[in-house]
């Protein structure tokens, strides 16, 4: 998965609040009840994440709906095209996390911050996406089409390192994943790939982009457009 850092470039691991700071306060959007519990559960396995509500799709055309809430987590299962419009309708501005079976499920939402995951996504995942759209960002998996991320008309990302030496597609990839805080285990095993092998691609991206550590790598890549928006 990868952010976008279109907003300050803030790395989604660093954004977990500490101490007594305010929790993400977050709805959850869908429709059959097993799946809205089963969202909760996830979300409230993570830090710095209140689950405040539990939405149906019918609370989108009430007028007296519970909108007391800061980010909104919606599965697109059955209706995706009618879901989103109900959504935008309902809660215009409203950063959202929007999980569908397939990636070519999604539809980009102009200046908005969205998530764009698949629905087998992670607890990890799923939160680092909640915690980033929060702030301003975009997030979405490496599957979903290049539509969804590229919709305003900006560029593909350049790959190289302030002209230097560039970075291989592989690189790309773990970049991708190093920006939502996920160690070497959790690289390797998203990517099929030893945890030997992942890091040594870390190795290999700190070394390009010249960074002290994994953190910085993430706010240089986004300063330089290595990770698409």
């Amino acid at each position: 998965m990868t952010f976008d850092p279109g907003l300050g470039g803030i790395d989604p691991a660093a954004t977990v609040p500490a101490g007594d700071a305010s929790p993400v306060r977050t709805a959850v959007l869908a429709a059959y009840p097993a799946v809205r519990a089963g969202l909760r559960a996830l979300l409230e396995s993570a830090a710095g994440i209140a689950v405040v509500a539990e939405l149906p799709p019918a609370v989108l055309g009430s007028p007296g709906r519970d909108d007391r809430f800061d980010v909104l987590v919606a599965d697109l299962n059955g209706e995706p095209e009618g879901l989103r419009a109900g959504i935008a309708a309902a809660y215009p501005g409203m950063p959202v996390v929007f999980l569908a079976a397939e990636a070519q499920d999604h539809t980009p939402v102009p200046h908005v911050p969205s998530g764009y995951l698949l629905r087998h996504a992670g607890a990890e995942e799923i939160a680092a996406a909640v915690r980033a759209v929060a702030l301003g960002l975009t997030v979405y998996d490496p599957a979903v089409p290049a539509a969804v991320h590229l919709d305003d008309g900006r560029p593909a990302p350049a790959r190289e390192a302030d002209g230097g030496e560039p970075l291989t597609d592989r690189e790309v990839e773990v970049l991708a994943l190093l920006a939502l805080g996920l160690p070497n285990k959790g690289i390797a095993q998203r990517l099929g790939i030893s945890e030997h092998t992942a890091k040594f691609h870390v190795g290999a991206i700190l070394a390009k982009l010249g960074a002290a550590g994994r953190t910085e790598a993430v706010m240089l890549a986004a300063r330089r457009g290595l990770v698409s928006l």
